[in-house]
């Protein structure tokens, strides 16, 4: 039997650090903000739409209400560019109201279908545009509805892009899909959302899916935040000698030791290279309950968490920290050093079924800290570095514990890219779940994260208890 008792234990130095530095830099960006409020004048009339699937779930407690007046401006399917932009007047076009909105100021896009111009190689395209920490520019979907960017019919030869920023700061987006730009050049490549340059950018329940690129892409940037985002369905389809191998789900690259990617929540599915892709990002990357599957096609390497490659000296802190995520039938590796010269932390993070191996993480004998993982029916468990700290996983966990499919609720993944809850949080599964009586339970180390129990349990689901009473 367990210990019923819930016990929160203190969170480890480090990983206060950077969860206050995203606290603040969150908080300042967003709560900071007079503008960004949603919830004042009812619009009774409207219903929302139905989400294709992964994309973004109304939620039943968030009111279709929004506040108006100065500051507030909306966007629709019958609108007008002529008009004020008011939500009885409101603007027609995507490109419109990010070149009309300004620090403080909040776009709301009302829900339907919007079609790029097909004459020009971008869907929305800005430059050296800027908010501030107490005033962002907000961009959100009207509550309760679903706009998407329809980019199919750009036929430019270019590098077609969905949505650009260049060297643009302080942007708030939630609740945008923007799907179906095209490659039509063999050798140039397209992606849905571009940040290239600049920060501080924060997305929210935001997709990217269908599209001949990434998902999303971060050049360069400062400071970038992805909570509760999705990049599925996205292959470059006629990229020469290499097809396939350029449409990440997510990547952020080429940027500096001083900058800063945090995404939380967020899945990479069925994308033709990797799931999460950190090229060249000399910065600090941390995935907390991420989810990359069934990626890799064509010739895109698929991998699921992609920590490399890195060029300059490593800095004293680790600059990949991946808890509670989980990578599973992906073409390649699951967790992938791939170079990344810098210390990693990994914290109960699963691998399962990933073709070649679920930790490859075993290059320039760099730190690692490896503690309560699983990895089962992977190509191989995985490959780590003597100055490892690499304890307490499945693979090398005390006598008596063994790992067996009887150890999970379900290995069935049905349902890991199915509709998200109506907060916009993950789905609920029970796939890699602990079963009752699992040797895995109570099998961990205390790492500063949340656990019931004696002790944390392995893998990235903690086992839930009725809970008697808290110290």
């Amino acid at each position: 039997m367990r210990f019923v008792c819930r016990h929160i234990k203190a969170v480890h130095p480090f990983k206060l650090i950077l969860m206050k530095l995203f606290s603040l830099l969150l908080l300042g960006f967003i709560l900071l903000s007079g503008n960004c409020k949603k919830d004042v004048v009812k619009n009774e009339e409207d219903e929302a739409l139905v989400a294709e699937n992964g994309e973004l779930l109304p939620d039943p407690e968030e009111s279709s209400s929004v506040e108006t007046g100065d500051g507030k401006y909306f966007v629709a399917v019958d609108g007008d560019n002529d008009n004020p932009g008011t939500k009885e007047a409101p603007w027609a076009t995507w490109q419109k109201a990010f070149s009309m909105a300004g620090p403080g100021d909040t776009v709301y896009i009302r829900g339907g279908i919007y079609y790029a111009d097909a004459g020009d190689r971008f869907g929305v395209f800005l430059k050296n545009k800027r908010g501030s920490p107490a005033n962002p520019v907000c961009v959100f979907n009207f509550p309760n509805e679903i706009p998407v960017l329809n980019c199919s019919k750009i036929s430019s030869t270019q590098a077609n892009v969905g949505l650009l920023f260049y060297k643009c700061s302080h942007f708030y987006l939630k609740g945008l899909t923007i799907r179906g730009v095209s490659q039509h050049n063999r050798n140039i490549e397209s992606c849905g959302y571009f940040f290239d340059q600049g920060g501080v950018y924060t997305l929210e329940n935001c997709v990217a899916h269908g599209n001949d690129g990434a998902g999303f892409r971060g050049v360069g940037i400062d400071s970038l935040f992805f909570i509760n985002c999705d990049a599925f369905d996205n292959f470059d389809v006629s990229t020469t000698g290499y097809i396939g191998g350029q449409a990440d789900g997510f990547v952020s690259c080429f940027a500096s030791k001083t900058s800063y990617t945090h995404y939380k929540g967020c899945r990479s599915w069925y994308n033709s290279d990797d799931g999460f892709d950190c090229w060249e990002n000399e910065g600090v990357v941390v995935f907390e309950q991420c989810w990359a599957f069934n990626n890799g096609r064509g010739d895109g390497d698929g991998g699921g968490f992609k920590l490399g490659k890195t060029v300059e000296d490593p800095l004293a802190v680790p600059q990949r920290i991946l808890t509670n995520c989980l990578a599973f039938d992906n073409r390649f590796i699951g967790f992938n050093q791939n170079d990344g010269n810098v210390k990693m932390v990994f914290y109960n993070n699963c691998a399962f079924n990933n073709s070649w191996s679920g930790f490859s993480i075993g290059q320039f004998n760099v730190e690692m800290v490896v503690r309560n993982n699983i990895s089962y029916k992977n190509g191989r468990t995985g490959t780590f570095t003597s100055r490892s700290v690499n304890d307490h996983n499945s693979w090398n966990a005390s006598s008596d514990v063994t790992l067996s499919e009887a150890d999970f609720i379900s290995l069935d993944t049905s349902g890991v890219s199915g509709q998200r809850q109506p907060n916009g949080e993950l789905p609920v599964v029970d796939f890699m779940k602990l079963a009752e009586g699992s040797d895995l339970i109570d099998a961990g180390i205390d790492v500063g994260l949340p656990f019931s129990g004696n002790a944390p349990d392995f893998g990235a689901f903690e086992k839930k208890e009725i809970i008697t009473h808290a110290d």
